[in-house]
């Protein structure tokens, strides 16, 4: 996750020139979608002691508002997706 978030669009283009194996770490196209909602999401969390997960009223929302997303598999595996990714987040900042 963290992956997208260090290099730029030209730095990944060089990357891609030279072979580096760092692009094994790259986001997949078929995740973007899930990828641009959790960064959109991540935003919403409950803050306290520390950060709660992403509601699930907000990825409803998200789905039907930015997605128009109305077919019930999408809207679930977007619900487990986000909730995957959130996890790990809150994981990692309770690690570091």
């Amino acid at each position: 996750m963290a992956w997208a978030l260090k290099y730029s669009a030209q730095e990944v283009e060089y990357l891609a020139s030279k072979g580096a194996a760092e692009l094994a770490n790259a986001v997949e196209p078929e995740n973007l979608l899930y990828w641009n909602a959790f960064i959109n999401l991540r935003g919403s969390r409950q803050q306290g002691m520390s950060a709660g997960s992403i509601p699930l009223s907000e990825i409803m929302a998200y789905a039907d508002g930015i997605l128009g997303m109305t077919c019930p598999v999408d809207r679930a595996r977007l619900v487990r997706m986000i909730g995957i990714m959130d996890e790990a987040e809150r994981a990692a900042a309770d690690k570091g």
